[in-house]
């Protein structure tokens, strides 16, 4: 068994379990035909805010003094909105200023304050708005409140398993900096699922490869770009990537063809409206990367926060 190496009490655990909702598992008999495997999707797409970063921001914005300040892409920032909104504090959300329109606009709802700058801006700005304010700042995957909300799915996902025993399993996880990875990772071995892990990230922007390949995290430039807006980030975090060398999870890399395959698949099946970040799972299984010797895959479209009313693109994501 592999302990928590994060200050995270069971309290935090269960005011997490208590404040979120336990994500369905979807599956579909035509997707399993497709890919010759079992399909089981953990649908985070229904998460409170659309995206599974709800599970850490309520236990981040509840232990913010003051108020909270945060910077991301969309599913993030929305997250912490909406956190502190449900528990009446005050936030700061620092967004892209080409952040996708729809993203935006939920930020927007929850009754934050937003702030735009530029995507190499977004660090500096944020800690100079939560100094400014004497705030608490919340970082996406290096703040230890987002690594246990991630460790919250994964105790989801094990329960699912050893619930479900027959046959062998794999687990497949979309990586940006890596706190979803790593949550999910570490809950998984801490209840002795031992079942491979796959650790998918855009062909475009391998930070993990890279930084398993150098031996330390480091700033990557991107080969391109992606429809995968929520994995931008350039630079996986320092405790997700000692964490996850240490669970000895594999790597596969997942181009933006398979993504929206997997997208239009999804919707189709099992009825999941999945941004292109959410899909990248899918997409690896459909490129075949996963070892055959698991007949059972359980995989997670982490969010869905995309237009109802627009296609797919890079604008739109």
């Amino acid at each position: 068994m592999v302990d928590r190496p994060f200050n995270v009490s069971e309290d935090d655990l269960e005011f997490i379990t208590r404040r979120v909702r336990a994500t369905p598992i979807r599956s579909s008999a035509e997707l399993d035909a497709r890919t010759g495997r079992t399909i089981y999707i953990k649908d985070e797409t229904v998460q409170h805010s659309g995206s599974f970063k709800f599970r850490g921001a309520i236990l981040g914005v509840r232990n913010a003094i003051g108020g909270v300040v945060a910077a991301g892409a969309g599913n993030f920032p929305i997250a912490i909105g909406l956190a502190a909104r449900e528990l009446d504090k005050r936030a700061c959300l620092i967004m892209p200023d080409d952040a996708p329109a729809f993203k935006k606009e939920q930020a927007q709802r929850t009754g934050a304050e937003i702030r735009l700058a530029g995507r190499a801006e977004l660090a500096e700005c944020a800690q100079f708005e939560a100094q400014k304010r004497n705030w608490s700042q919340l970082h996406a995957f290096e703040s230890v409140e987002m690594i246990a909300g991630s460790y919250t799915l994964g105790l989801e996902i094990a329960s699912a398993i050893q619930k479900n025993s027959a046959g062998s399993n794999a687990v497949v996880v979309a990586c940006g900096g890596g706190g979803l990875a790593t949550g999910v990772a570490l809950a998984l071995r801490s209840r002795t699922i031992d079942a491979p892990i796959y650790v998918a990230e855009p062909e475009t922007h391998q930070r993990y490869a890279r930084a398993r390949e150098l031996g330390n995290p480091v700033r990557i430039s991107a080969s391109g770009e992606t429809i995968c807006d929520a994995l931008w980030s350039r630079q996986i975090g320092t405790f997700a990537f000692e964490a996850l060398e240490k669970l000895d999870v594999r790597l596969c890399a997942v181009g933006d063809r398979l993504v929206t395959e997997a997208s239009a698949l999804l919707r189709r099946t099992c009825d999941i409206r999945v941004e292109p970040s959410g899909a990248l799972t899918m997409g690896a299984v459909l490129g075949g990367v996963i070892d055959v010797d698991s007949d059972r895959l359980w995989v997670v479209a982490c969010g869905g926060n995309v237009s109802p009313h627009l296609p797919h693109n890079k604008h739109d994501c």
